[in-house]
């Protein structure tokens, strides 16, 4: 799979979204703008055209009895009430009057507007010579004959008086186009501005991401190596310094596992260099004709081999449980079958010390979530720790509570020191009267494998209480 990093994974889909942005603004903006316009243009010339026909009506109508040499003051008076009526509409249209057989422009009257006007004029005529029902029937898009765009509305005067043929409304589809080019470019030119500014703020923005981000990995990387000093520096973003907090705290737990390991290293080289150096003695000795009977060597040396079988085989048991501790089991386990079988263990320990165990009437149907050989790893570690502190009694208790079922196991000796109790589940930490440090190891491990939580405390008035708490089976 192709690899990226967090800054190119969010910033490219941004900036690419920034490039295109103003594009499609600018296309969208001059598509909306032109075509309001021109709808803009086209209500205009209706509206002129509404206002024109009544006008010319009023203005010719009347005098259609008058002599012909007062016909000219009505023209003058229209031409002036179109003025004013221009100025009144304002928008983009516009108006030009035809009159006379050769269709001659009497409106407007400046000569730099008629020269102006002059293309668009020869359009209309050339389109009303062709088919004059076509560009008569509303309002028609035009080009001039000098290649400028214009929509129009030729209104034809019914009235034969004063020689009035063609009223045109016109507006410049040019002009147009001109001012939503120059408001295009400007809108570009805008967006492209504030595009820039989005741009730096937005790669300010992942830098102060990225950057811690670089930060941490590289922390992790030193964390790797083997360095666990805490992290000092702190993050203005909660996730990250949340996220700086709890690598703290993973270093903290590092730490002390590595701290655990080489005491454990340490303490179990002890333990197994003792035996080792014993039997190699004795052997020596053996060997050396130095003791008077070889017996008395042969049971050290048997002795120390047992010790250190033991050793052995608890450190065995501790690797293979802790190797696949995440998958836990699940079975159902009869808990009055696997006390009977443990307290059968160390009968023999009990009954040499004169040390009895009660075990206060439970129900014999009690099933917990487990494997027997995790239950029987745990349950035979407490009681052996028990039997080796107590003075005259164990206290096997099993019950159910809310949730859960409650085994305890409490002796009645001198109890645990309060500085020991937290340390008691550690390897090869060894207590007042200890052996190994492993036991107990062993009995937490085998409990995280079932799920299930061990925990110690003093009881009063005296002596030690383990509580191993498993969840009940539930029959599906």
């Amino acid at each position: 799979m192709k690899k990226t990093t967090i800054f190119h994974k969010i910033f490219l889909p941004i900036w690419i979204i920034l490039l295109l942005l103003p594009i499609l603004s600018c296309l969208i903006f001059f598509t909306a703008a032109k075509y309001a316009a021109y709808q803009t243009a086209k209500h205009d010339l209706k509206s002129m055209q509404e206002k024109l026909v009544p006008l010319i009506e009023e203005s010719f109508s009347a005098i259609q009895n008058k002599k012909s040499t007062e016909e000219r003051d009505p023209i003058k008076t229209f031409q002036k009430r179109i003025t004013h009526l221009i100025s009144q509409t304002g928008g983009y249209a516009k108006v030009a009057i035809l009159a006379g057989q050769d269709l001659q422009i009497i409106y407007p009257r400046d000569e730099e507007i008629q020269e102006e006007i002059a293309p668009l004029l020869d359009s209309v005529l050339q389109s009303l010579s062709k088919n004059e029902t076509d560009i008569l029937n509303g309002t028609s898009a035009l080009r001039a004959t000098d290649e400028k765009d214009y929509f129009v509305n030729v209104y034809k005067v019914s009235l034969q008086t004063n020689n009035l043929r063609y009223i045109i409304a016109y507006c410049p589809i040019s002009d147009i186009g001109a001012w939503i080019s120059q408001a295009n470019t400007l809108f570009l030119i805008i967006s492209v501005i504030l595009m820039s500014i989005v741009f730096l703020l937005t790669w300010l923005s992942m830098k102060s991401i990225t950057n811690p981000v670089n930060q941490l990995c590289n922390e992790a990387k030193r964390i790797g190596e083997g360095d666990f000093s805490q992290i000092e520096s702190e993050f203005s973003l909660d996730e990250l310094d949340e996220l700086r907090n709890s690598m703290n705290m993973m270093l903290n737990r590092l730490q002390h596992t590595d701290e655990n390991q080489k005491r454990f290293f340490q303490d179990i080289s002890h333990e197994l260099r003792n035996p080792l150096m014993s039997i190699s003695g004795y052997a020596q000795g053996i060997e050396q004709k130095v003791f008077p009977s070889d017996q008395e060597a042969a049971h050290i040396i048997l002795k120390e081999s047992q010790r250190l079988t033991n050793l052995v085989n608890q450190l065995l048991t501790l690797s293979r449980i802790e190797s696949n501790i995440s998958q836990q089991v699940t079975d159902p386990v009869c808990v009055a079958d696997v006390l009977d079988c443990c307290i059968d263990r160390i009968r023999g320990i009990t009954m040499k010390n004169n040390i009895s165990v009660r075990i206060p009437p439970f129900s014999s149907d009690i099933i917990v979530q487990g494997s027997e050989e995790m239950l029987e790893k745990v349950l035979e570690n407490l009681l052996s720790n028990a039997a080796r502190y107590a003075s005259t009694e164990i206290l096997i208790c099993v019950k159910k509570a809310q949730d859960s079922v409650i085994i305890s196991v409490a002796d009645d000796g001198c109890g645990i020191a309060p500085e020991d109790i937290p340390h008691v589940f550690e390897r090869c930490y060894i207590g007042q009267n200890g052996r190994y440090g492993i036991g107990l190891s062993i009995a937490q491990s085998a409990a995280k494998k079932m799920n299930s939580r061990i925990s110690v405390q003093n009881k009063k008035p005296c002596g030690a209480l383990f509580e191993l708490r498993m969840s009940p089976y539930v029959y599906t």
